[in-house]
């Protein structure tokens, strides 16, 4: 029941950590956009109307901004959890148990 608790309590965290950070990426991609090209950006790579280099641009930046977003979510979610409830995350947790049943030697 606990490691329930843990894994709800896990995706709180992630959640109110990833909305201000997907807020805040979204932003920084569209101002990105405008620094190193004028005008707005497309609304999707899929745009039927946005140029071939616009469309592979924008996708190309907004997977940079996803895979930034993630990291910070991840990373800041893990050092509140720490500070809240004073062990590691759940998932850090459970990549541990992994590395050291690897590390067993096999009989």
């Amino acid at each position: 029941m606990a490691n329930v608790m843990g894994k709800i309590g896990w995706r709180i965290t992630t959640i109110a950590v990833g909305i201000p950070v997907g807020i805040a990426a979204k932003k920084g991609v569209e101002k990105a956009w405008t620094a190193l090209r004028r005008g707005n950006p497309p609304p999707t790579a899929k745009d039927p109307d946005a140029t071939w280099g616009d469309a592979l641009g924008w996708a190309a930046l907004s997977a940079i901004g996803v895979a930034i977003a993630e990291l910070i979510t991840t990373k800041g979610a893990a050092s509140l959890w720490r500070k809240l409830v004073g062990a590691e995350p759940p998932i850090k947790e459970k990549e541990l148990a992994a590395e050291a049943e690897a590390a067993q030697p096999v009989t």
